[in-house]
């Protein structure tokens, strides 16, 4: 059923306006008759593919933020459902609308040319109010605009939001308000909209956590306010100025030795016309003055005030931590500090870059890099009930899918320019490994079984490449660039013969005939390892990243040298993270425990620099984009999260089973570290909670575990009862 049948997108001008820092966005508005005693259901039905906020006799219809989802507005056009039931009165209603730009229109040049995308359009909606199941009031040409009435004056998601509080009046959200100066809206064509409409059922953004500041100091410029912890969103304050005082708020990730803000050049992106990097300003209406944006949000922990006249109190200003409302849903404690700060910086990282997928950084970009989250996807499962928002974003990468079987490396991309293809399977990975490893955790297969379509058409399109040797631009990337240690061929290589078990294994799930592909698979592991083992069995790329994903993948005829290798290699190199990019340390680690070396994997990330240690001396409360980014990239990353999933397979021992999802039944394995102290947690699964933790004490180690019903575990080849078991294993 179409919900938007007798619907139309409105805008309030005919087209989109060229850049301008003075673009205010428009207001909506329409009356319509309730008789409140008749009324049994009432539900709305939006779509703003900019974002829009959507308010009933002056009431928000929701607290949720940022609607409608992003997507690629071709495509896909997800839309949002609200009871407002109790928010109609009886009598005259009076609906209001404010839209915005969001990556809809972007008018300004960036790096990522979404302002030459095909939909840009000035900012609508399209919106169905049923009453008892029946149109009551749709969007059509009988509502009234205006953008001269807005004190929204610019507005852009990625860049800042403006007010000119003078001209804030909220009459028009009530009835009664003369609307006669106002225009007809715009109405858009069924005809130009291409987009198929969902109902979007994942988690909303939303203000998840207030943080009060910790500090407030004058600077040369003004005052800097400091938050104590890198995250997505905004500020709140509330102000008395003089009318028509401009108040400038800077949000940074970090400052400079002399206060001012420090972009690490994430500020470099943005062509000409774009003045200032996360800034939002408000014009003083001479009264006491409350702001926070609505269409805009920021990576920040520091934000520099300029304008004032005298220093803002404390508690006048607030932060909100604003992210999808994704609950956490486990836990891990160990005795050492580092591995304290990478559990808590990654947690915090995940959260600051969940908006409607999983974005590379809430400063820079904002965009949903596939490459990243195939790099943290497996801890985001363990950490988060995140399988909604996983889905959402699935079906946009499967919408995403061009004819030819190639995806785009951010979805959603924009369809203007082809910059986010040709970057490969590093990223193109995540079509497979998304649906793989939320069955793995959830037992939910209706990803893999459904996307075999989009699988084999992907396939069809790599093996082409393979076959042409085709490079490229992504490698085992380190964040400026690709690791030298290892060829981009074999990456590459590598990702096919992962994308062939995935796809014949989705194809077992639905009983489907997998002969020809299993045919193609051994034939051409067989070439992969011909090329790249020697006849001793090493690899003949003798680097750390190359040993791990061969051993993860089994790819090898001698498994002990093979390992022998990956050992020999990390500690001749002095366990240095830095050897491997991205793509290695979403094997390293695992390959290591494989090895019987744990011990290597917790050196290297709480001893050796350039690493996690670098960020923990540094100070910092999230991940970083590169090992040594003093002076570029972000500092609110999660693309080397996936060290959080080791901490729970590893130190904790709980890890699922692919021939047994869901933790129907599990091994425990725990990897007792004496140097650590203790490791304790917990994972809650489809079947309730595992818990274990673990201790060295008197020349041992106590290890206590807690199994659910419906789990079957094992502990030393034992079959565990549910409930609490106690082992103690000697030194």
């Amino acid at each position: 059923m179409n919900v938007f049948e007798n619907a139309r997108f409105i805008k309030a001008q005919s087209s989109s306006s060229t850049f301008s820092l003075h673009d205010p966005l428009p207001f909506f508005r329409r009356e319509l008759k309730v008789d409140k005693e008749q009324v049994k259901t009432a539900e709305l039905f939006v779509q703003a593919p900019g974002f829009a906020v959507f308010y009933i006799n002056g009431k928000q219809v929701t607290n949720d933020l940022f609607i409608s989802p992003l997507s690629e507005y071709n495509k896909i056009l997800w839309y949002n459902k609200y009871d407002v039931a109790d928010l109609l009165c009886d009598g005259t209603n009076t609906i209001g609308v404010i839209a915005a730009n969001g990556y809809f229109n972007e008018n300004y040049e960036t790096s990522w040319y979404f302002e030459k995308a095909s939909w840009r359009d000035a900012p609508q909606f399209i919106l169905s109010l049923k009453i008892n199941g029946k149109d009551a009031l749709v969007s059509d040409g009988e509502w009234r605009a205006s953008r001269s009435a807005s004190h929204i004056i610019f507005s852009h998601l990625r860049s800042g939001e403006y007010v000119d509080m003078r001209k804030l009046n909220n009459d028009w959200l009530y009835s009664g308000f003369d609307d006669r100066r106002w225009r007809r809206v715009f109405v858009r064509d069924n005809s130009e909209i291409l987009g198929e409409f969902r109902l979007c059922e994942c988690q909303p953004i939303r203000e998840m956590e207030i943080i009060k500041p910790l500090s407030i100091s004058k600077t040369n410029d003004g005052y800097l306010v400091d938050f104590g912890v890198n995250i997505s969103g905004y500020m709140e304050i509330t102000i008395k100025a003089h009318r028509g005082q401009e108040i400038i708020f800077k949000y940074c990730e970090e400052v400079d030795e002399n206060k001012k803000p420090k972009h690490n050049t994430m500020d470099k992106f943005y062509g000409e016309e774009l003045h200032e990097f996360q800034t939002n300003k408000l014009i003083a209406s001479g009264n006491e003055d409350t702001f926070k944006p609505k269409f805009n949000y920021h990576g920040f922990r520091y934000v520099i005030i300029e304008g004032l006249d005298t220093q803002p109190s404390l508690e006048s200003m607030r932060a909100y931590f604003t992210h999808n409302d994704v609950a956490k849903k486990s836990d891990f404690e160990s005795g050492n500090d580092v591995i304290n700060y990478i559990y808590k910086a990654g947690i915090r990282s995940t959260w600051s870059n969940m908006f409607w997928s999983l974005t590379d950084c809430p400063t820079r970009e904002k965009f949903g890099w596939t490459n990243d989250a195939a790099a943290s996807a497996e801890q985001a499962l363990i950490n988060f009930d995140i399988l909604k928002l996983f889905k959402k974003w699935f079906e946009d990468i499967k919408y995403d899918q061009l004819a030819s079987g190639e995806i785009n490396a951010v979805v959603p991309a924009t369809d203007g320019h082809n910059w986010s293809l040709d970057w490969g399977p590093v990223c193109d990975i995540f079509l497979f490994e998304l649906p793989y490893r939320c069955y793995v955790y959830t037992g939910d297969s209706s990803m893999l079984t459904g996307a075999i379509s989009q699988f084999e058409n992907y396939i069809n399109f790599l093996e082409k490449r393979v076959n042409e040797n085709y490079e490229f631009k992504l490698g085992d990337w380190v964040g400026k660039g690709n690791s030298e240690l290892v060829p981009k061929p074999f990456i590459r290589d590598f990702y096919f013969i992962k994308a062939l078990q995935i796809t014949i294994f989705a194809k077992k799930l639905a009983k489907e005939d997998y002969s020809l592909l299993e045919g193609k698979l051994l034939a051409f592991k067989s070439k992969f390892m011909g090329t790249y083992l020697d006849e001793s069995g090493k690899c003949v790329i003798d680097s750390q990243t190359a040993c791990a994903m061969m051993i993860m993948l089994g790819l090898y005829k001698n498994e002990k040298a093979l390992k022998d290798q990956l050992v020999f290699v990390v500690e001749r190199d002095g366990t240095l993270l830095k050897n491997s990019g991205m793509v290695g340390v979403q094997f390293l680690y695992d390959a290591l425990t494989l090895c019987g070396r744990a011990d290597l994997v917790f050196k290297m990330i709480t001893e050796n620099k350039p690493g996690f240690r670098t960020w923990y001396d540094a100070g910092a409360t999230t991940l970083w984009e590169l090992w040594e980014a003093f002076e570029y990239g972000s500092h609110n990353h999660h693309m080397f999260s996936n060290i959080l999933a080791w901490f729970f397979k590893a130190l904790l021992g709980i890890c699922p089973k692919e021939d047994k999802p869901a933790f129907s039944e599990i091994e425990l394995k725990p990897c007792f570290i004496k140097e650590l102290g203790y490791a304790k947690g917990y994972q809650t699964t489809v079947h309730g909670k595992i818990s274990a933790e673990w201790k060295y004490e008197k020349g041992g180690f106590t290890f206590v575990v807690n199994i659910p019903n419906g789990v079957m575990a094992k502990y030393d080849g034992k079959v565990l009862p549910t409930g609490i078991s106690t082992f103690f294993i000697k030194e």
